[in-house]
């Protein structure tokens, strides 16, 4: 049993789970998540760490419907069924209004004649089947629109009722405008200038002329670019590569897409690509962590890279405490105030001679520090003011 604290009135207080029980019930989660027979880890998880960990990688509604499809354990107690039930059919009602959100805003932007496409988990929630749609949580709806049609775009969806939802003025550098919301919205949309500050490794308008038609005109992201951009995205813009981490969710968005999409995928036309734009390490990162937590299979232009295998050994010893992670959140802070592609994006230099690039690299590193130290973390964009939690 995991042993518990107590308040000073004498109740009982969360329960605190030992290093080795957090580890266990990771484990059994990306093996439920796998869909692979759990019978093989012999002995049931603790219950309240399995959810702890779920809810710490934002797949409680994953856990659930892998649970649906492969059957429930023996030893699950009633009350965690009941639970995880609340929240998948709460996230499911959610998920249905946000989807009509995302169809409102494709015929705002198609009727002002602006191109774009849907980036992320908006793709996966036009896509995906009804008895599917609890399935996976979202925080908001990404897009990018052409830049020969970004005034027209922003400009409609305003005239739409669409207003901040922040500070626009943390948003003047960056790649994507404010995030914007109308009353009654349940979540934000984000509309990109560019997907990511690694502007010149994948462009809008690569990704919109691959884009494949979706529902009520919706334009959705191709499978390949898809790909691409997921792991662009997390393994260089949330600097998962440099700090050794990883998002188990992310790695449930390529068993998905994989899954689903595979006659849409040319592994060799992706490797191309990769090994042209020296994205090729990205890509084989989150490979592999998605083989080493879900069993995926890894492509055959992929196969075989020691430096992927060793990046996952890296990111699993972290994860599990023995790396102190608390000290590697405050790292990625530091790594984001100081990331030179960032800030050659924000001052727009990247192609600026190098001896002045440089320069203005190093003078926004100085700024970036000050501004910290000065007015203190802002709530967005940038790594969380929050440290993750110390051990899994």
């Amino acid at each position: 049993m995991a042993a518990e604290t107590r308040s000073e009135t004498g109740e009982a207080a969360v329960p605190r789970h030992s290093r080795a029980m957090r580890a266990a019930a990771f484990d059994y989660l990306c093996q439920v998540l796998s869909d692979r027979p759990t019978v093989s880890l012999g002995v049931e998880p603790d219950w309240v760490a399995l959810v702890e960990q779920a809810n710490r990688e934002r797949v409680v509604t994953n856990l659930y419907a892998a649970f649906e499809r492969q059957g429930w354990p023996d030893g699950a107690p009633q009350d965690l069924r009941d639970y995880l039930g609340l929240i998948h059919q709460a996230n499911a009602e959610q998920n249905r209004a946000v989807r009509d959100q995302a169809l409102a805003i494709a015929a705002i932007l198609n009727q002002a004649g602006a191109g774009f496409v849907f980036l992320k988990g908006a793709n996966w929630l036009l896509e995906v089947t009804e008895e599917r749609i609890g399935e996976r949580w979202l925080a908001d709806l990404d897009l990018v629109i052409a830049p020969a049609d970004w005034d027209a775009g922003l400009a409609a969806i305003e005239a739409a009722g669409f207003r901040p939802v922040t500070d626009p003025a943390i948003y003047r550098r960056h790649f994507h405008h404010v995030p914007l919301a109308r009353a009654g919205d349940r979540v934000s949309i984000e509309l990109h200038r560019h997907l990511g500050w690694q502007r010149h490794l994948l462009t809008p308008e690569e990704v919109i002329a691959a884009a494949q038609p979706g529902p009520s005109g919706a334009r959705l992201c191709s499978p390949a670019y898809r790909f691409v951009y997921g792991c662009l995205h997390s393994q260089l813009q949330d600097l998962q590569y440099a700090a050794g981490q990883f998002s188990l969710r992310d790695q449930v968005d390529i068993q998905y897409l994989l899954a689903s999409h595979a006659s849409g995928l040319d592994w060799q036309e992706i490797a191309g690509l990769a090994r042209e734009r020296g994205i090729f390490p990205y890509l084989a990162a989150s490979l592999y962590l998605a083989q080493r937590m879900l069993n995926v299979d890894i492509p055959a232009p992929f196969a075989g890279n020691r430096r992927a295998r060793a990046h996952v050994s890296r990111c699993l010893l972290q994860h599990r405490g023995l790396l102190r992670p608390r000290l590697t959140g405050y790292a990625v802070k530091l790594a984001w105030m100081m990331d030179s592609r960032r800030l050659a994006y924000e001052l727009d230099c990247e192609k600026a001679p190098w001896p002045w690039r440089q320069l203005r690299i190093a003078g926004g590193r100085i700024d970036s520090v000050l501004s910290r130290l000065v007015h203190g973390p802002r709530s967005a964009p940038g790594p969380s003011a929050e440290a993750p939690p110390a051990e899994s």
